[in-house]
C-alpha cells in the first residue's frame, strides 16, 4: 500500500493566509475514514463535514488523535519549510479497525485542514496489529 501526500483543501489555504488557522499552535487531530467519505473533496472546509470516520475502538477515540510533537524545520532547500509531527501508531487492540481508506487532519476546533487516501482500497487491522500513519520526511505539508 503507498499513501498519497496530504493535500490541502482550498479554504484551508484562505484560513492560512487570513490568519484563521495558525499551524504549530493549533491542536490538529488525525481521523481515520472508510472509502464511503467525501474526504477527498476539496471544497469542504469544517472537520465535522468530511463524512465516514470509522468507529471508535481500542485506542482510537471517536474524534480522531491529536498530532503530537509538531514542529517547523527547515524543508529540502533553505527556502522551503515543512510542518511535521510525531507518527501515528493505532493499535487494534479491543476490535478491528475496519474499512480504512483516507486520514483527514483537522483543527480539533472545527476547520479541516488536509487529507490523504492511504490505500487504494479500504483495508482492516485486525487484532492485535497496529497501524502506524508515517508522515513523510518532507512533512505534513511544505511551504515554499
Amino acid at each position: 500500500m503507498s499513501a498519497t501526500a496530504f493535500s490541502l483543501y482550498n479554504r484551508a489555504k484562505f484560513k492560512i493566509g487570513a490568519g484563521q488557522i495558525v499551524l504549530g499552535t493549533a491542536v490538529l487531530k488525525l481521523k481515520l475514514h472508510t472509502s464511503a467519505s467525501n474526504a477527498s473533496t476539496f471544497t469542504l472546509s469544517l472537520f465535522a463535514s468530511i463524512n465516514n470516520a470509522i468507529a471508535a475502538t481500542g485506542n482510537y477515540p471517536a474524534n480522531g488523535r491529536s498530532l503530537l510533537s509538531m514542529v517547523w524545520n527547515t524543508g529540502a532547500s533553505a527556502k522551503s519549510y515543512k510542518l511535521d509531527a510525531a507518527d501515528i501508531v493505532l493499535t487494534a487492540s479491543a476490535s478491528a479497525l475496519t474499512n480504512v481508506k483516507f486520514a483527514t487532519i483537522g483543527i480539533s476546533a472545527g476547520l479541516a485542514l488536509c487529507w490523504s487516501r492511504l490505500s487504494t482500497a479500504q483495508f482492516t487491522v485486525t487484532v492485535p496489529n497496529t497501524l502506524t500513519i508515517q508522515f513523510n520526511t518532507l512533512g505534513i505539508l511544505t511551504l515554499a
